[in-house]
């Protein structure tokens, strides 16, 4: 312990913290520890070590306990809102904030999820169009899907482009909506018709300034939600309407209406609340980040026109205002 106190200085600027004991008792701990802990560094000196630790797996690493945590098995706990990894050393404890490693492991799987999801969709429609092409069809219908395959293989191409460490500007531009939206229904086709799900536009005739891969991927996702989701052999309606500097798009289906706080809930969890869900249920939580980019918003909840069902919708600008 005289170690300690002639070495204070170095003692304190330690990044790790660490608490020595002497029979059951803290006789030191640095700024790093006393932060971690949560304590007053001055009262904790002299306590009782599980006053200071409130925590019995800590309290066990530093007595050894089996199965407490040691050089080779480090114990890894949330600790007043942070990761901390604790270390059994001669006398005392070693305690390693991790939560920034954490965190950063958490942003790149979700970031993985995120990327696996939006790729997901043009090559189930490059895969639906080689299969239509093995069958015996005639040459105008050959080259419509000749034409799909070759413009999803293009946005796949840019999606795999925006994982490179390039900094891109936003591909945003003037994009005709009812030409997304009938592009989408089109991409769609497989999954709806494994459900028996037809699609009813009303989008009538405006430019959106947008980027058009992000917003054909939002379409593609409410629309996939509204089919999976909603009652098989249902219709779903994607309706579009101005409001000042923007355009209001909504997917509405036929399933049973949802609390409207839990629908916009949705927006944020991981996944839909049907047995009938699959996948990531990522979907819905990349809709409102492209909304919110481009200066927009998302909203969810029962239908307002009189059908039995819900809507979820987003906002994006339109190009007259700009």
């Amino acid at each position: 312990m005289q170690g300690v106190a002639e070495d204070a200085e170095w003692f304190e600027q330690l990044e790790e913290g660490v608490v020595l004991v002497d029979g059951g008792v803290v006789v030191a701990l640095n700024a790093a520890a006393a932060r971690l802990l949560d304590v007053d560094p001055g009262l904790a000196r002299g306590a009782r070590l599980i006053t200071v630790l409130r925590d019995h797996r800590l309290e066990a690493a530093v007595a050894g306990a089996p199965g407490a945590a040691n050089a080779a098995t480090p114990l890894e706990i949330d600790l007043n809102g942070r990761t901390v990894q604790a270390v059994s050393i001669t006398g005392g404890l070693l305690l390693r904030d991790r939560s920034a490693l954490r965190h950063g492991e958490r942003d790149a799987q979700e970031l993985l999820a995120v990327l696996s999801h939006e790729l997901r969709t043009p090559v189930a429609a490059i895969a639906a169009v080689l299969e239509a092409l093995a069958l015996d069809l005639p040459t105008d219908q050959r080259d419509d899907f000749l034409e799909r395959a070759s413009a999803e293989a293009e946005r796949l191409g840019r999606l795999v482009a925006d994982l490179t460490i390039e900094v891109r500007p936003p591909r945003q531009r003037s994009v005709a909506l009812d030409d997304m939206v009938a592009r989408a229904v089109a991409i769609t086709e497989t999954v709806r018709n494994r459900h028996g799900v037809l699609v009813r536009a009303e989008v009538g005739p405006g430019a959106v300034w947008v980027d058009p891969d992000k917003l054909l991927q939002a379409l593609v996702n409410l629309i996939e939600n509204a089919a999976v989701h909603g009652p098989d052999a249902g219709l779903v309606d994607v309706v579009a309407e101005h409001d000042g500097q923007l355009a209001r798009v909504e997917v509405r289906d036929q399933g049973t209406p949802l609390d409207p706080a839990v629908a916009l809930s949705l927006f944020e969890t991981s996944s839909r609340l049907s047995a009938k869900a699959r996948g990531t249920g990522l979907g819905l939580r990349i809709v409102r980040s492209m909304a919110r980019a481009w200066g927009g918003d998302v909203w969810a909840g029962p239908r307002a026109d009189g059908v039995t069902g819900n809507a979820f919708g987003f906002s994006v600008p339109v190009v007259s205002q700009r």
